[in-house]
This record gives C-alpha cells, sequence and structure tokens, in this order.
C-alpha cells in the first residue's frame, strides 16, 4: 500500500507478505520522492522477501547463467574458469540470452554448434557451458531435460606431441645451462616436481625449508593465474594440488645454479635477471622460441608434465606416488592423459612376454 505522508512531496510503503519461511512480514519505509520510486522499492523488497521463485515459463538464460555462475563463485571455483565461462557465454549471449528456457530446445542449441563447426575445441567448450547450466537448471527443476544431450558435437582431437624421453631431457638442461637461460630453472621444477608454469612464477625462496638431516623440503602451495589482465596468487585450489617434496643439498644448488652464476638476489627462485618474477606466458613463450633456435625436438613447457609421468613410469615408481606428486584430483587423470605407453615400455612388455612363453624348460 502506497501512502502520501504530504500531498506531492514524500510518500511511504507499507505491505504484507510471507518469507521464504512462511512468516507474516510487514515491511514500511517511508521518504520515497515519488510514487514511482515506493512502487519499485516494494515489487524490489517483496521478491527478496519471498524468494524470487523462478519458473522456466519466466527465466531467461541471462538468469539461469547468473545463477548458475553465482553457484560456481559459492563453491570457490577459479576466478580463471570463471573468466573462460564469461568469453564463452559471449558467443551465444545473442542466440540464447532474451529466450525463456521453455523456448530453448536441442535444435536451437545444434544450431549454435553447427555455427562453430570449423572450431571443434570451440565447439567443446560451448557444450561443456551450456551442458553444466542446463544440469544446474535441471537440479533447480526449472527444465525438465537437457537440451544439449541430444546435441551432436565435432569432436575434438587436440594435437599429440610425443612426450619427452630422458635423453631428450638431458638434450634440454645441456643446452639451457650453455646459453646460461632463464627458463633453467623452470625447466628443472617441471621436469624434478612436475610443477606447472604457474607455479615456478610464484615459487619464492621461503617456500624451500632445510631440515634437521641437512636436506631440504620444497613446497608448492600457490600459483599465479591472470584474469582480466591481472595477475592473482593464490592458494592452490585443491588439497591435491598442494604438495611438497625432499630434496638434496645438490640438487638444492642445481636449482640455484642461474642465480648464483649471475649473482641475483632475488625472493623468487625463478626470475629475471632483474630479480622479478617470470610471468606464465613469458615462460611459454620464451620455451617455444629456444627450442625453435636450437633445432629441439618439439613440445610445450607443459608437455614437460608427461614427460615427468613418463619417467616416473620408466623407474618403476607406483601409480600412487606418481598421482601425489603430480597433484591430479584422480588416479584416471595420471594414468590416461599422462603416464601414456611408449615405445620402450611396450617393447620391454613384450620382450618379457616372449621370455615367458618360449623360454626353455
Amino acid at each position: 500500500m502506497i501512502i502520501e505522508l504530504e500531498k506531492g512531496k514524500n510518500y511511504a510503503v507499507r505491505f504484507y507478505v510471507k518469507d521464504c519461511f512462511g512468516r507474516m512480514k510487514r515491511p514500511y519505509k517511508s521518504g520515497f520522492p515519488s510514487r514511482k520510486a515506493a512502487q519499485l522499492w516494494e515489487a524490489q523488497e517483496r521478491a527478496r522477501l519471498e524468494g524470487e521463485t523462478f519458473t522456466k515459463e519466466t527465466i531467461t538464460f541471462v538468469r539461469l547463467f547468473k545463477e548458475w555462475r553465482g553457484s560456481l563463485i559459492k563453491k570457490d571455483v577459479s576466478p580463471r574458469t570463471l573468466e573462460k565461462y564469461d568469453l564463452y557465454h559471449s558467443y551465444i549471449a545473442e542466440y540464447l540470452d532474451h529466450l525463456p528456457l521453455q523456448k530453448i530446445n536441442e535444435r536451437i542449441c545444434q544450431k549454435i554448434i553447427d555455427m562453430r563447426l570449423d572450431s571443434p575445441a570451440t565447439c567443446a567448450e560451448l557444450r561443456k557451458l551450456m551442458s553444466a547450466s542446463f544440469n544446474y537448471a535441471r537440479k533447480k527443476r526449472w527444465m525438465r531435460e537437457n537440451p544439449m544431450e541430444f546435441v551432436d558435437v565435432p569432436t575434438y582431437r587436440p594435437k599429440r606431441i610425443p612426450a619427452y624421453d630422458f635423453d631428450d631431457i638431458r638434450t634440454l638442461f645441456s643446452a639451457l645451462r650453455a646459453e646460461n637461460s632463464k627458463l633453467y630453472t623452470p625447466v628443472l621444477c617441471a621436469c624434478l616436481f612436475s610443477a606447472t608454469r604457474e607455479e615456478v612464477c610464484v615459487l619464492q625462496e621461503t617456500d624451500i625449508q632445510r631440515t634437521k638431516d641437512g636436506s631440504f623440503r620444497l613446497s608448492l602451495e600457490r600459483a599465479l593465474i591472470t584474469v582480466n589482465g591481472r595477475s592473482i596468487i593464490k592458494t592452490q585450489k585443491t588439497e591435491n594440488r598442494r604438495r611438497s617434496f625432499i630434496i638434496s643439498a645438490a640438487l638444492f644448488e642445481e636449482l640455484h645454479r642461474y642465480k648464483t652464476d649471475n649473482g641475483i638476489a632475488s625472493p623468487f627462485l625463478c626470475c629475471n635477471r632483474n630479480g622479478s618474477n617470470i610471468q606464465p606466458n613469458t615462460i611459454s613463450n620464451a620455451f617455444s622460441k629456444f627450442l625453435a633456435d636450437h633445432s629441439l625436438k618439439e613440445t610445450t613447457f607443459h608437455k614437460l608434465r608427461d614427460a615427468f609421468a613418463n619417467a616416473c613410469k620408466r623407474l618403476k615408481v607406483d601409480l600412487d606416488t606418481t598421482y601425489r606428486m603430480m597433484g591430479h584430483s584422480s588416479y584416471k587423470v595420471t594414468a590416461e592423459h599422462y603416464a601414456t605407453a611408449d615405445d620402450l615400455l611396450t617393447a620391454d612388455a613384450i620382450s618379457r612376454i616372449e621370455h615367458a612363453l618360449f623360454a626353455e624348460n
């Protein structure tokens, strides 16, 4: 009910409503300069107290995306993941944002995918975005089914680059040492600790502590991520990602070779000549350029984690230890996506089978 307190000047609002817990409320507020402002406040306050009940007839995709994104923030999803979802949402905003959920079907979703067939990677990301948001709507009972379940998406096959073996890694180490490259320490961390570029960029001297027996403990507790052009240092997103390694005094000295040879005093273990920390993109670009300039085998900095997993497999390190050292969320990721069987391992397996089947009694 709108109350005019003083003719033509001030208005107040009082109304009755039940909140989402069934309790009766009687909100009152005065001091509105116009009747329209009072009506707007009443509508907003009524919606807030009633819990804003949505249905598939009234909620649009843009509102669904906002609600789903808010749920991800509550789950402490990485800001870079949110940035990625925002990017791919911009690809479909003009087609879906204005549509009520009841009008979104598999034909519309298929049309959006078909418009991006020239980039299977983009199709895969769009499917991930829409499927996850529709699953959220189904969980909230705003939709009866997920229309993306009936959509055909082209298979995304990323380029398969063979992992480095021991000889490749030794050659890489020698080339980096010979050129006195700032990449030497980051590559050591990737090959020895399965560290990502985001982890080595924030690795500091304080992350290496001397133990009682004279060895050292190196901890990977943080990562550097870039969101909307801003660099953010944050703790690892899962407990598995927070890992530590016991290293010898000799390896400790090797990790400091670049800083020692160049007389660099810096709180960062991996740094530039001026002592500042290296940025993730700098590592990727400089690493690719270094391989090309020295005619080394093609790979990427992240693929050095594959080399780490394969090295563990060749040296008979058990899967549980490898999984914990790499910081994966499950054994499946370690077994299927990283520690792939190479020619040496398969040749050794066939040799042992052959020996067992054809050995003289």
